[in-house]
């Protein structure tokens, strides 16, 4: 699906009013994270920031100043007319009309998995980062050996055994390589997640920013998020990722990483 059909998608209400939704969970483990960094920071900047909301709540309604960028020209007019004291710009996140070394804290919070080119866009994050600035990102932990996207066509008993083999030897690739899927069908119908188009994974992101010389500060897999109904592996993983035996630690449902520019 072509990037002009998926901003369709991002402007229509029902997609607005489902981010707005997700991005009013304030006690999600990574936005208790990014509350905690706000306080220290003197410039925001949010990737993917949708109709403001998450930004307005971590700035408290524009005390901190901040600046949301989104390719939604639906999602910016929402958010410019509902927190005036906050600055928003429509922009691909490929390529910032932002000056570098702007921004004590960058983050982008859920849209990482809706990306053609994610490498690109965390070379701009820390491209536009001041020294010392940290970098925070929250996402579905899709690529994670043991969990899938919606958009997933794949054989999730093979991604099992391949993502466990790869993780156990150690095996690093020199980008993010995140498996591609095509966004599931819109027509007329859109839920959760239906416009994936990679499936980040938290090892390797880590190995990646860790490539690209910034300083992980702290990550978690956010086990604390499994949904109660999980099948018995699952929860199998889980007791295991809880008390932090490798690899299964990194197998939890969403990521959060904070690391710091050299």
């Amino acid at each position: 699906m072509s990037k002009n059909k998926l901003k369709k998608i991002w402007g229509s209400k029902k997609y607005l009013d489902l981010s707005r939704k997700g991005s009013m969970d304030n006690n999600h483990p990574g936005m208790v994270i990014l509350k905690k960094l706000v306080k220290n920071a003197d410039s925001v900047l949010d990737l993917g920031c949708g109709s403001g909301t998450r930004l307005n709540y971590l700035t408290d309604n524009g005390r901190i100043p901040g600046l949301g960028v989104d390719i939604s020209e639906k999602a910016i007019e929402k958010a410019t007319k509902s927190f005036p004291k906050l600055k928003f710009v429509k922009a691909d996140l490929e390529n910032l009309p932002l000056k570098k070394n702007d921004f004590d804290l960058v983050y982008s919070a859920f849209v990482l998995e809706h990306l053609d080119d994610p490498e690109k866009i965390i070379e701009e994050a820390i491209r536009v980062l001041k020294p010392n600035g940290k970098l925070a990102f929250i996402a579905p932990n899709f690529g994670a050996p043991n969990r899938a996207s919606p958009s997933f066509k794949g054989s999730r008993s093979k991604k099992l055994i391949r993502g466990f083999l790869k993780d156990m030897f150690f095996i690093k690739d020199k980008g993010l390589n995140w498996d591609k899927v095509k966004p599931l069908s819109i027509t007329g119908k859109y839920e959760l997640d239906w416009d994936t188009t990679v499936e980040p994974y938290i090892l390797s992101l880590l190995n990646y920013l860790n490539y690209k010389e910034m300083i992980i500060v702290k990550y978690s897999s956010c086990w604390s998020e499994e949904l109660p109904n999980a099948k018995f592996f699952q929860k199998l993983f889980s007791f295991l990722g809880k008390i932090k035996i490798y690899p299964f630690s990194m197998w939890g449902p969403h990521l959060v990483v904070v690391s710091r520019k050299n």
